[in-house]
C-alpha cells in the first residue's frame, strides 16, 4: 500500500458557513482562496464544509497513488463512500453516486483527486493525491 506523505489539509464543519467563513477569515487575516456554496478553502490548508457528512474535523492523508491506496484500504476491509444526492456520503453500491467514480467514489477536482473511506472501526479516512506536480 502506498503510504501517506502526510497532510494535505483539514475540512472543518461548519453548518452556517457563511459564519464560520467570516470567523475563519478573520482569525487567519485571509479570504478563501476557493468557495463554494457548500465549501471554503483557505490557502494553507484550512477548510470548512457544510456538506451533512462533516460532523466532525476531517484530516485528508496525502498519497502518491490514490487508486492503489484506496484498493489496499478497500482489501484490509476499509469501506469506499460516495457522495450521494442529498449531499451525504454512502456505501458504493448502496445509492448512487453523484460526484466522483460511482465504482470507487474517487473525485477529481482540480490540482486533486480526492476519496473517503470508512475505516473499519468507523472512523473517516480521507485522501488527497494532488495531480500536476
Amino acid at each position: 500500500m502506498n503510504a501517506p506523505t502526510g497532510f494535505a489539509n483539514v475540512v472543518y464543519p461548519a453548518a452556517d458557513l457563511e459564519a464560520s467563513v467570516a470567523a475563519f477569515t478573520g482569525m487567519l487575516g485571509a479570504a478563501p482562496v476557493f468557495r463554494t456554496e457548500d465549501y471554503a478553502m483557505y490557502a494553507i490548508g484550512i477548510a470548512l464544509s457544510s456538506k451533512p457528512w462533516v460532523r466532525q474535523p476531517l484530516p485528508f492523508w496525502t498519497v502518491v497513488d490514490i487508486v492503489a491506496t484506496h484498493a489496499a484500504m478497500v482489501a484490509l476491509g476499509a469501506t469506499a463512500l460516495g457522495e450521494i444526492a442529498d449531499g451525504s456520503l454512502a456505501e458504493i453500491g448502496s445509492a448512487p453516486v453523484v460526484n466522483g467514480d460511482p465504482v470507487t467514489g474517487i473525485v477529481d477536482m482540480p490540482g486533486n483527486r480526492l476519496a473517503v473511506l470508512k475505516a473499519i472501526d468507523g472512523n473517516l479516512i480521507a485522501l488527497n493525491q494532488p495531480v500536476g506536480w
